[in-house]
């Protein structure tokens, strides 16, 4: 229980922290699955030109 309370305590004194980490995380992904979702628009946009 007392560790518990420790790291709680340790958690809000560093949310800045955290919360820049979980943003960069984000954008990261965000950004690896534009590119990769890029190489499949264009492949739908040839398969759409035949049609």
């Amino acid at each position: 229980m007392i560790v518990f309370k420790l790291s709680l305590k340790n958690m809000t004194k560093s949310i800045k922290d955290f919360a820049i980490y979980f943003l960069t995380l984000v954008l990261g992904v965000a950004i690896f699955y534009m590119f990769n979702s890029l190489d499949s628009q264009q492949a739908m946009l040839e398969v759409s030109r035949f049609y």
